[in-house]
């Protein structure tokens, strides 16, 4: 007889990990690795530094796997886990057709349906972007809007983003308040706790928004989330082409330059993890529509935190987009509809809602100066020699450190009118701005690095049982610790967050 662990929507929007050796589970990286017999997987360290998170349904950890979208996890009398695909005919799906008015009406249905199952506030994370602005104008009931807004721009109020916010509300006559992000390094370790080894370290800001949000909300809301709207709508279909090979694969897993140099690795690896998922796929692959939906799929293990982090500090969530028959009907449209989103626009525009004159500065700014204000503390090259070339190691913390801040001078430089002949003549001769990319790579290895602390720690014995031994579903951590067989538990805490 077998029992049911876990299972995964067609995206793998929650996302599940499992040990296939001791046969822990859980939605937390954490809780399945055995710390104290960590081995770092020499064919899934490339690919997760190449992505800037964990692809193929590996993590860079050995034996540590996670659970493929429209999937189901069981593990049987003897403890093993199996994993059973769910048969979900995309295919069938993509081959309906909607109108616009329709897929606008399948969304408004679907916010709706949200905002009657809520009582109170809805909370909508508003960016000024379009699929933010359908989520406000979807909602019956206006009143209940929270909007929140923070600025990627040196000064914050500056932004584009807090710009078209602000409009948007006023054309709404919802309430809406920027929130002011306060560097957010400090935030490093809660963030390991978290999400591990399972994707690079970007994402503090989002915990410093919601603590700040939080603040300022009775409890219990509802977080209305426009995750992956733009790609169901058309804005990148153009950056999905047909991979034509396993190396070509790798474009499918879009990160914004967010990741590290995978020939940094000194891991032999001959790259089988790309080559199975490739052959795997490759009837699929043919199909523009279905592109979308696996680099989507690739991209939920790292985005996935968009969901995760309000509900740790007390919010509900819900991603209207994700919805399968929304996503498809989208899908679906004509694609001369979908470049660049033109039906989206369209509709926008006929709602007053285009805001093409918001103002505002759309630089993105966001981790300068945190490096100023939280200066990161050097990688240990002694360690993360075991992984990846000392050099690359030293290049990072240089560049991140205070030797990198001429960067910052170029780029600012480069912005003024006096000085933009230079900075292009500079750039003429090969020069780059490289400090954004070493703050990148800083952060795809730091959870490598304490992968590897915290398997030092626990091969001294300065670790807790629970986390040298795993703490999912289906382990006792005490009985494993003292060699007998596992009893099965489920645990369901959250890591503590500042």
């Amino acid at each position: 007889m077998s029992e049911l662990l876990f299972e995964t929507d067609w995206l793998g929007s929650r996302p599940v990990y499992y040990n296939e050796r001791t046969g822990v589970a859980s939605r937390d990286v954490n809780d399945v690795i055995v710390f104290a017999d960590l081995e770092i997987d020499a064919e899934a360290l490339p690919p997760y530094l190449a992505a800037g998170y964990s692809v193929f349904g590996h993590t860079p950890v050995r034996h540590v796997r996670r659970l493929a979208p429209s999937a189901r996890l069981w593990r049987d009398d003897e403890g093993r886990l199996r994993a059973e695909h769910v048969p979900l005919e995309l295919d069938a799906l993509l081959a309906e057709r909607r109108t616009e008015d329709e897929i606008i009406d399948m969304l408004r249905t679907r916010v709706r349906a949200a905002e009657s199952a809520t009582a109170g506030d809805l909370v909508i994370p508003t960016s000024g972007g379009y699929d933010s602005r359908l989520l406000n104008m979807m909602v019956a009931e206006p009143a209940r809007i929270r909007s929140f807004t923070y600025g990627v721009t040196p000064r914050q109020d500056d932004s584009d983003q807090v710009a078209r916010a602000r409009a948007l509300a006023e054309l709404l006559g919802t309430r809406w308040e920027r929130v002011h992000i306060e560097p957010f390094h400090s935030y490093l370790d809660a963030w390991d706790d978290i999400f591990g080894p399972a994707m690079h370290a970007h994402g503090m800001y989002q915990m410093d928004f919601y603590r700040q949000v939080r603040s300022r909300c009775r409890g219990g809301e509802l977080v209305l989330s426009g995750i992956f709207g733009d790609w169901f709508e058309g804005k990148d279909d153009a950056r999905v082409p047909e991979p034509l090979s396993p190396r070509e694969v790798e474009r499918m897993v879009f990160t914004h330059g967010m990741h590290a140099d995978p020939s940094a690795c000194i891991l032999p690896a001959r790259g089988v993890l790309a080559e199975e998922y490739f052959e795997a796929n490759r009837s699929a692959l043919r199909s523009h529509r279905r592109r979308v939906i696996e680099g989507v799929r690739f991209r939920m293990t790292l985005l996935s935190y968009l969901l995760r982090v309000p509900e740790l500090y007390g919010f509900r969530t819900d991603a209207p987009f994700l919805d399968v028959a929304l996503a498809t009907a989208m899908l679906t449209l004509p694609d001369e509809r979908r470049q660049g989103r033109r039906w989206v626009t369209e509709y926008l525009d006929s709602r007053g809602a285009l805001l093409p004159d918001a103002g505002g500065w759309g630089r993105y700014w966001l981790y300068w100066p945190v490096m100023r204000a939280q200066p990161l503390q050097p990688l240990d090259e002694r360690l993360l020699a075991e992984v990846v070339r000392p050099d690359y190691v030293r290049w990072i913390n240089r560049t991140v450190g205070w030797r990198g801040l001429w960067y910052e001078g170029y780029e600012r430089l480069r912005r003024r009118p006096g000085f933009r002949r230079v900075a292009d003549r500079l750039r003429a001769r090969g020069l780059r701005q490289r400090r954004i990319e070493a703050y990148h790579a800083y952060m795809t290895l730091r959870p490598l690095q304490l992968l590897l602390q915290k398997r030092d720690a626990a091969r001294a014995g300065l670790l807790e049982p629970a986390v040298r031994a795993g703490a999912g579903v289906g382990i006792d951590s005490s009985a494993a610790d003292a060699g007998r067989a596992p009893a099965a538990r489920s645990t369901d805490g959250r890591p503590a967050v500042p």
